[in-house]
């Protein structure tokens, strides 16, 4: 039996794939604890999973309207200098046997290049999609994350795909959603999207068996970091009063003003398993758990992206995987969406486009493989000293 530890923040997406792979661990026995800020407390509890607010990086973190959560992000997580004294406090108090470390926590990972913890890596994204070298997201946090290097004694990187290559790591995605698969070292395990556990399903459809008309999900980010209240009116402006039935996922976004025509509803939340059978097409800011979702159902997309992280890349692998289309997320009008949803459900080649791909993921080993992987790592199964292991994992072919 080991100890797993995973460091995390609240990126919406991000989460899913960690949990799922804990809850493997402690199914096969181990120990797990996450830590991250203390609003995400809640999220991990409700789960049956132990959670330890990092301090310094909790106090530094700050609610803020959508506009102004870049900056906030860049300071209290990319490359935040608490964690500097947050992480290696956190391996005093817990001595975890492993780590898992989320890939946009630079600081942490800064600290991590010589803690004498085995450390993986976990990119919860197709790595190419969410940093790739010489990128717009790169450009804006080179810079800040270096200082933060500086801080904690290491090098400057040339770019920071070079802080995941100093470790393990696994990529929750496949190969085919990664527009730079062919470039990625040998260290990145691409073992296939997780999501974690849910409850059984118990939605009930709101429109009679009888109405054949195609459902369209809209689904946009989890998170409150960007606009998604004018891309649900957009969409439902769109798709108003004509052949669909519309189902709006709104998450955390206010949608007590947004005008809801008679075949649309509305709901919080609702796990994609419970809708996605059904859905003709979804309609989405191409997140990575939307897209790999969609898309281990059969269901193709019509993408209007965040204009950061990994979206415009996956949107585009999506359009170029004929699964797909891509719109300017931020720009497209009620008739181009509209456009892009009839071209997507008239034409059969996207969703047997999207129906290949499910194949692809849904043989992919998933959680399971990345628990097999964390367990060679920690040698928790072979005699002597576990601190002896080797600190480094070779990756395995699917």
């Amino acid at each position: 039996m080991a100890r797993y530890a995973f460091l995390t923040w609240d990126g919406a997406g991000n989460q899913p794939p960690s949990v799922g792979i804990a809850q493997t661990l402690v199914d096969r026995g181990h120990h797990v604890v996450f830590a991250g800020y203390a609003g995400q407390q809640e999220y991990f509890r409700a789960r049956g999973l132990r959670f330890v607010p990092l301090p310094r990086a909790s106090a530094a973190w700050q609610d803020l309207p959508p506009p102004r959560m870049f900056a906030v992000k860049l300071r209290s997580v990319w490359a935040a200098v608490e964690h500097l004294r947050d992480v290696p406090q956190f391996l005093t108090e817990e001595q975890p046997d492993v780590l898992i470390v989320d890939c946009l926590m630079f600081g942490a990972l800064a600290v991590l290049e010589d803690a004498g913890v085995r450390t993986m890596n976990l990119v919860h994204s197709a790595p190419g999609a969410l940093m790739p070298p010489g990128g717009a997201f790169e450009a804006r946090l080179l810079d800040p994350v270096n200082r933060v290097r500086k801080d904690a004694g290491r090098l400057p990187l040339k770019n920071l795909r070079a802080a995941w290559e100093s470790f393990p790591t696994l990529c929750t995605s496949v190969r085919e959603l990664d527009p730079l698969a062919a470039e990625a070292p040998p260290s990145f395990d691409y073992i296939g999207p997780v999501w974690e556990r849910a409850a059984p399903c118990d939605w009930q459809s709101p429109w009679p068996r009888s109405d054949s008309r195609p459902l369209v999900l809209v689904s946009f980010s989890t998170g409150p970091y960007w606009d998604q209240r004018s891309r649900i009116e957009r969409t439902l402006s769109a798709l108003a009063e004509r052949r669909y039935r519309i189902l709006v996922t709104s998450g955390r976004t206010d949608v007590s003003r947004i005008a809801v025509p008679s075949n649309a509803v509305l709901v919080t939340g609702l796990p994609h398993a419970c809708v996605l059978p059904y859905a003709a097409v979804t309609v989405t800011h191409a997140g990575h758990g939307t897209v790999a979702a969609s898309l281990l159902h059969g269901v193709p997309l019509v993408c209007l992206p965040n204009p950061a992280a990994d979206q415009p890349a996956l949107a585009a692998q999506v359009q170029a995987l004929g699964a797909g289309l891509s719109l300017d997320g931020e720009a497209a009008t009620p008739d181009e969406i509209a456009a892009a949803v009839d071209k997507v459900v008239s034409d059969p080649s996207y969703a047997a486009n999207a129906r290949s791909l499910g194949r692809t993921i849904a043989g992919a080993p998933g959680a399971a493989a990345a628990a097999d992987r964390l367990e060679q790592l920690a040698r928790w199964d072979q005699p002597g000293d576990p601190k002896s292991a080797p600190t480094r994992c070779p990756p395995q072919s699917h």
